[in-house]
């Protein structure tokens, strides 16, 4: 350990403190030192608690001069050996909120290490998003680009019940910079494979290729009139319903997170029988 003021490597433990012997400087906290300098070395994205930096020099506050000054070189150098840039904190915590998403919705952790490489083109397009706002449209590219069977509102809804602050057209606004494209009828059929397999378990396999069918037979205005969650309850829906399957709506609006009543609406009008 070198003096970051005078150069000196005489350096003596004195009262829990590094002292330069040579110029007097209080250098730092043996607990600060010896707490994060033999740990591995810091990453960009490690967050670091300074609490007990703080409870330390609250207790020497009120003293001479003298002891203001000494702490005030010892904050500088501790500011110089554990400097966490607030830019390096934040995304930090946006690698937090993706792997939130990622834990509700059952997203596999190759799509995150993906969305991380998406989050960063996001943020480099200098625009007025939030890092959470950019966490969150990271994920929904990586949703839409695979067809993962989680729809933007779910992802939104989940996030702000979390007590983050997300506006829709922040999030649009990030994925229209980075040109996010997919496939609306994809989408759908995602949405559908997912709902048959929750009622249907291992059987979907035998009722896909009709529901398919189904949403293959509709116009493009119908498909684009609807989210596709919604499209795909109906779907299901209606399919069963032919094919002799006694669903009630109710049933499949929980297996696709939608609400039954506008399920109900949609779904009648949507069925040919």
């Amino acid at each position: 350990m070198q003096c970051p003021y005078c150069g000196s490597s005489r350096i003596i433990e004195r009262d829990g403190q590094y002292v330069c012997i040579d110029c007097g400087t209080v250098i730092g906290s043996v607990y600060v030192y010896d707490t994060y300098m033999q740990s591995s070395p810091l990453m960009d994205s490690e967050e670091i608690d300074l609490t007990p930096i703080w409870k330390s020099v609250e207790k020497s506050v009120r003293k001479s001069n003298e002891v203001r000054m000494s702490i005030y070189r010892r904050l500088r150098a501790i500011n110089e050996l554990f400097r966490v840039g607030r830019e390096s904190y934040s995304v930090y915590r946006a690698y937090d909120c993706m792997l939130f998403i990622a834990r509700a919705f059952g997203i596999s952790n190759e799509y995150v290490e993906e969305a991380k490489t998406i989050l960063k083109r996001i943020l480099a397009s200098k625009g007025s998003v939030t890092y959470y706002e950019a966490a969150v449209a990271a994920m929904l590219y990586v949703i839409l680009s695979h067809n993962l069977p989680v729809s933007t509102k779910q992802v939104i809804s989940t996030c702000k019940s979390k007590g983050h602050k997300l506006t829709f057209e922040a999030i649009r606004d990030s994925l229209t910079v980075i040109g996010v494209k997919y496939s609306l009828r994809d989408r759908v059929l995602s949405h559908i494979r997912s709902g048959l397999v929750k009622l249907f378990g291992d059987s979907w396999v035998t009722i896909y290729p009709e529901a398919e069918k189904f949403l293959n037979s509709l116009k493009k205005s119908v498909i684009q009139s609807r989210s596709p969650p919604i499209l795909a309850a109906a779907v299901i829906y209606c399919v069963s319903k032919e094919l002799g399957y006694k669903f009630r709506v109710e049933d499949v609006a929980r297996a696709l997170q939608v609400s039954q009543y506008t399920l109900r609406d949609y779904a009648h009008k949507l069925c040919r029988n």
